[in-house]
């Protein structure tokens, strides 16, 4: 079986961007723009607020927190919540546009800040940002916070060497913040998690997700999947819904043209040969379904790939 998780990764195209550490004091506050689809945080020492578009509540986060930033929203990291925001690029940036390697804001130091942010593919992102609060909070007292912090300070601690296989290490390291963070999510909330990341979860219906996503030619259907699942057709096709969000039909459809428009994007097989990876024996009805789900034909997306937008200045 496949890993739901481990599967909409690879789909995601994920690219890891590591942020050298903020150090900052007295009173401050730094705004972001929000050019990341993820961004993971760890509080070093000290502590901040975190407020964000679509969270209405500001975040207090402690030292050994963790948090997620997700989707590309304007957010504010600061002291209190009273203090006028310097924009990040004037913290992270010379003002020719050099990095700098110790970003500072306010006076003295009582904080440390360590992260890395992530983009993904646009078309594939909301598979995964769609599951995901504004703001995900990972309290220091959880199992999960040490390790993801530990992880995080060594990213820190890599992007300001120059050791021997130092981009490897950032990538990977980049990977497994992303994973811990994730399933930490996840995990805290259970089944109770939105969408198919907590449904993954379920003994019942994350059965039947994994052998999906272990088999997406397969033409699967309802009784089949209630099998699985070890429920009737009608209890299957209500919890499925109810917890994933989308039919089982929808569900695998969407998979399906992901898994598809990644192949278009980064192998040179044929539009046949990846229909047929998909469950599709006409190449027409594959087009068809294709551009349904991501509004243009299989040749178009091979051409275009997906767009980015990040910007240079990843930290503002």
């Amino acid at each position: 079986m496949v890993d739901p998780l481990e599967h909409v990764l690879t789909l995601l195209s994920v690219e890891g961007m590591v942020g050298v550490p903020l150090h900052a004091g007295g009173r401050w506050a730094v705004a972001f723009s929000g050019r990341l689809d993820i961004r993971c945080e760890a509080v070093v020492e000290g502590a901040c607020w975190v407020t964000a578009e679509g969270r209405d509540e500001p975040l207090r986060a402690e030292q050994g927190d963790c948090y997620l930033v997700v989707g590309r929203r304007h957010y504010r990291l600061c002291s209190d919540l009273e203090t006028p925001a310097v924009s990040a690029n004037a913290v992270y940036r010379d003002p020719d546009g050099t990095r700098r390697p110790h970003p500072r804001v306010g006076t003295g130091h009582d904080t440390t800040l360590v992260g890395a942010g992530f983009t993904f593919d646009v078309h594939a992102a909301p598979l995964l940002l769609g599951v995901l609060p504004p703001v995900v909070h990972i309290p220091a007292e959880s199992g999960d916070a040490a390790a993801l912090r530990a992880t995080i300070i060594l990213l820190g601690t890599e992007v300001g060497g120059d050791r021997l296989g130092r981009a490897a290490m950032l990538n990977r390291l980049s990977a497994v913040v992303l994973l811990q963070a994730l399933r930490a999510y996840a995990e805290a909330g259970g089944a109770a998690t939105s969408g198919w990341l907590g449904a993954s979860l379920d003994p019942q219906i994350g059965a039947a997700l994994r052998a999906m996503h272990a088999d997406l030619a397969y033409p699967w259907s309802v009784p089949e999947l209630a099998g699985i699942a070890r429920m009737s057709r009608s209890t299957f096709s209500l919890r499925f819904k109810e917890v994933v969000g989308a039919s089982p039909a929808d569900y695998v459809l969407r998979v399906r043209m992901h898994t598809a428009a990644r192949a278009l994007r980064e192998s040179g097989r044929t539009v046949a040969s990846i229909a047929a990876g998909v469950g599709y024996g006409s190449e027409s009805a594959f087009s068809v379904a294709f551009k349904r789900v991501m509004g243009r034909s299989p040749g178009r997306h091979r051409v275009l790939g997906a767009p980015r937008d990040i910007g240079p200045a990843w930290a503002s």
